[in-house]
């Protein structure tokens, strides 16, 4: 499904060159639920970003789904993404000044669905995540866990291929951090793809496959 050909990227400061993945080759299948872990500044959040489209390797291949993602310009390659790929960031994200469904139904505006099928489809995944009742909250009346719940829905509003989510507990405390894993472990059972980088190994557990990135120059199943 996604599949990683020998990516390099370097970052590039004033008096310093930063290499951070040195040729990393990595394959996702769909269905899985994928835990990548590894040292800090190991390079786990930048290969994400390069999943997600958010960034480019400088050089090596990504595919998805069997096309090449650098053939893609930037307006091409931000459709592609919000119509393929949900994010689920450790900070929430959320706008604090419209509701929890208008939070959720955010994507789908930019993809252009109508009102009305944007506030079904919103209310059916807070559903999902156990929040209907909080539908016309603002973020801040939420506690962490709520926020991050609502995320989830937010990042499955336009049925993405795959779901991103990086350090999604790093900001919850343990209970919390596991209904999410919970909630996770859910929608990998109903079919949803999934990559999770994490610190934490007893979360880790939670995936079907644990990677691990050693220096930024190889991956290696643990």
């Amino acid at each position: 499904m996604l599949e990683l050909k020998n990516i390099r990227k370097t970052y590039h400061g004033k008096c310093l060159d930063v290499p951070v993945l040195k040729g990393v080759n990595l394959t996702i299948q769909e269905g899985d639920f994928i835990m990548i872990v590894g040292k800090s500044g190991c390079g786990k959040s930048t290969l994400l970003n390069i999943l997600g489209c958010m960034d480019y390797a400088d050089e090596g291949e990504y595919l998805f789904m069997g096309s090449s993602i650098q053939t893609y310009k930037d307006k091409q390659l931000a459709y592609f993404r919000n119509q393929n790929i949900g994010f689920v960031f450790q900070s929430f994200y959320l706008i604090n000044e419209i509701s929890v469904r208008e939070n959720v139904e955010i994507p789908m505006g930019l993809l252009g669905v109508k009102a009305k099928e944007r506030r079904k489809r919103a209310l059916e995944l807070l559903c999902l995540v156990g929040l209907e009742e909080k539908a016309g909250s603002k973020p801040l009346e939420l506690s962490g866990g709520q926020q991050q719940r609502v995320a989830i829905a937010r990042a499955l509003a336009n049925n993405p291929k795959v779901l991103l989510c990086d350090e999604p507990t790093g900001n919850l405390d343990e209970e919390n951090g596991k209904i999410i894993m919970e909630l996770l472990a859910d929608l990998h059972a109903k079919g949803v793809t999934i990559v999770m980088v994490t610190h934490d190994m007893s979360f880790a557990r939670y995936g079907n496959r644990i990677v691990k990135i050693i220096s930024g120059e190889e991956i290696v199943d643990v």
